[in-house]
């Protein structure tokens, strides 16, 4: 009897991790639809579009012109280039798209 109960116990340890991936993904299914379905209200898709948008365009922010170690100076100075009117410092190396400097 107790070598059943040892068995049966040791079946239902090497299931688990199964049936909870089968219930993530089923919620992860569930979840997806409801998000269809409230997407699919007037209005409501564009909001999530520029919110989406909107974040992005701040961490860009953040990261071109608050970062300060060696890559992320490299980085500021390719976002700064993309704006005309942004201070590129002299370290920076000129842009394939950006004017040539001119030359004294």
């Amino acid at each position: 009897m107790a070598s059943r109960t040892a068995r049966d116990w040791l079946i239902w340890y090497f299931r688990q991790p199964f049936r909870l991936i089968v219930w993530f993904m089923e919620t992860f299914a569930r979840n997806r639809e409801r998000l269809k379905e409230f997407a699919s209200r007037k209005g409501v898709a564009a909001t999530i579009k520029s919110v989406f948008i909107l974040t992005f365009f701040v961490w860009l922010g953040i990261f071109a012109f608050l970062s300060t170690d060696e890559a992320g100076d490299r980085f500021t100075c390719v976002a700064k280039s993309l704006w005309p009117g942004a201070e590129v410092t002299s370290e920076c190396a000129p842009q394939p798209w950006q004017d040539a400097p001119p030359k004294p």
